[in-house]
């Protein structure tokens, strides 16, 4: 049976809800408390009662036992006097009962007419008849069970002839128990509603802050977003608006080589870990950002960015990244394999054209003609590689370069070098691959300039040196320069001159990002008489390449 009402109270248990055993955990504990206060107090009234009782007791038998008048009746037991005295006073006091007795303690006097002449009850004068004491004495006698004040009864001589007994039955206790709980029973009653309706309403606060759901499930979203945060290949880092760190996995920290402080970074400051920080607390606070290069710890990654909101109430962010090195999808146009595929789909085009054009002219018998082409175009290529490559030690540059001059002659472009152009050492804050792709997209900018306004002159100058401190790339063009609209935010991600925006707008913001984390300035200035001048120059370390 023992096991039964166990199991039912198991299946009740998981029948509540958080919500209900909040609400009968709160509404037992004030019962339990209200239970223990209403104890207290009746326990406390209770002895309250029989102190002030008692004593009001004594004084009364005190002073009746002080009255000259009564002292004379008692001694001659006169008890048709001392009933008439006993009634007098009786009528001018609260007592239950007054009762006398003579010496041996035979009633003289008592409320109950038949018990004149019997012994008193309780066996408590032997204290006032033999050692003529006064005190508070708590007995059942024949009206029952009271509080009696006992005095003794002295004449004249000093000798006890009798005992004065007032007393208060315990009936009377009841009455004034009950005047003085009922105010507190009141206020109990209003103090148990008034839990009742907190105790609802503090559940529903709380199963609200809980989001509706239940601790179990809770507990289940604690341990799934665990598994989430470690089975994630990228970093993850969340933080409150003070930089707080709420929650971090390990890819986080081996990212950026914090792996052995792991178990301290919940709770810690997410400025005592990690520096250049200032992309966590980015403005407008509230905006999301998404794949923005940045470098965290000495580690260029792409980040992102978004807000948390605690009803509607900016809470903090949760900020995921990825080394660069990872990452393809941002950079897919402007990667080297793209660049090289474009290059050489260029370069294949143009010698099918040439091809082309010495066949013809074979075919028609004109061979000083397709031999002049032939030694022109083999003397024009090899003068442009010996350039580049004496010039050009980094080979992904080189390489860059001899493609884009290829494209530029498929576009009806010319793209001249600088004779000044050397390139033979490499900042380490910089990849070469980072280094080729601000170069490409310059050079693409600039034909895409230069083919939109017919009165260019169709030339694009590329100028590439590390003579000096430091790395100097400029690229001019003599096409439609910028557009004043855009002319102050064209580094921002998103933001492009052409007629279509989707998927452009990227080039500029990663050149700025690429720089940006080198330590290097990008400056634009008009060219004359019109086109657009793209200066970098980028602190060189003089690390031989």
């Amino acid at each position: 049976m023992k096991a039964g009402v166990m199991q039912l109270l198991q299946g009740f248990k998981k029948g509540l809800t958080f919500r209900s055993r909040v609400f009968i955990l709160i509404f037992g504990l004030m019962i339990v408390q209200l239970a223990i206060v209403t104890t207290n107090f009746h326990q406390g009234l209770l002895d309250t009662l029989e102190h002030q009782v008692g004593t009001r007791a004594l004084i009364q038998a005190k002073e009746i036992a002080s009255d000259p008048e009564l002292i004379q009746e008692v001694r001659i037991k006169n008890i048709p006097a001392i009933e008439r005295l006993i009634g007098r006073l009786h009528k001018i006091s609260d007592a239950s009962f007054i009762v006398i007795g003579d010496e041996k303690g035979i009633r003289l006097s008592h409320p109950v007419k038949e018990n004149i002449g019997l012994p008193m009850q309780g066996g408590d004068n032997a204290g006032v008849l033999e050692q003529g004491k006064s005190y508070i004495s708590l007995r059942e006698g024949s009206l029952g069970y009271g509080v009696r004040g006992k005095a003794p009864v002295v004449d004249f001589d000093g000798q006890i002839i009798g005992v004065i007994s007032v007393g208060y039955l315990f009936n009377r206790f009841d009455q004034w128990v009950a005047f003085y709980a009922e105010p507190l029973l009141i206020e109990l009653l209003m103090t148990l509603a008034i839990t009742l309706v907190g105790a609802w309403y503090f559940s529903s606060h709380i199963k609200q802050k809980m989001n509706g759901m239940e601790p179990s499930e809770i507990g289940l979203a604690l341990h799934l977003q665990k598994s989430i945060l470690t089975s994630v290949y990228e970093g993850v880092i969340a933080i409150d608006r003070t930089g707080k760190i709420l929650a971090v996995n390990k890819n986080a920290a081996q990212i950026l080589g914090i792996e052995s402080y792991f178990e301290q970074l919940k709770s810690s400051s997410i400025l005592e870990y990690i520096s250049n920080s200032q992309f966590f607390f980015q403005t407008p606070y509230e905006k999301d950002i998404k794949d923005e290069i940045i470098v965290l710890n000495g580690q260029t990654v792409i980040a992102n960015r978004v807000a948390i909101y605690d009803q509607n109430e900016l809470f903090g962010w949760v900020v995921s990244f990825r080394a660069k090195n990872d990452i393809n999808s941002l950079t897919a146009e402007l990667t080297q394999i793209k660049q090289y595929t474009d290059n050489l789909r260029v370069m294949r085009h143009e010698h099918a054209n040439k091809l082309s054009t010495i066949s013809g002219l074979i075919e028609i018998g004109a061979y000083d003609s397709a031999l002049e082409l032939i030694n022109s175009e083999s003397t024009r290529k090899q003068q442009l590689i010996d350039f580049i490559s004496s010039r050009i030690l980094l080979k992904q540059v080189a390489g860059i370069l001899l493609g884009k001059y290829a494209r530029a002659c498929e576009l009806g472009l010319v793209l001249e070098f600088d004779p000044t152009c050397q390139l033979t050492r490499l900042n380490a804050s910089i990849e070469p691959n980072e280094l080729s792709a601000i170069i490409g997209n310059l050079i693409d900018n600039a034909f895409e300039a230069t083919l939109k306004n017919p009165s260019s002159a169709k030339i694009v100058n590329v100028l590439i040196t590390d003579a000096g401190d430091d790395l100097v790339i400029e690229v001019s063009d003599n096409g439609c320069g910028i557009a004043d609209e855009i002319a102050s935010t064209i580094f921002s991600r998103g933001v492009t001159s052409k007629d279509d925006t989707e998927g452009h707008g990227i080039g500029l913001y990663l050149i700025n990002r690429y720089v940006t984390n080198a330590g290097g300035v990008i400056l634009v200035d008009d060219a004359e008489p019109k086109g657009t001048i793209f200066s970098i120059f980028i602190p060189n370390k003089g690390n031989e390449v």
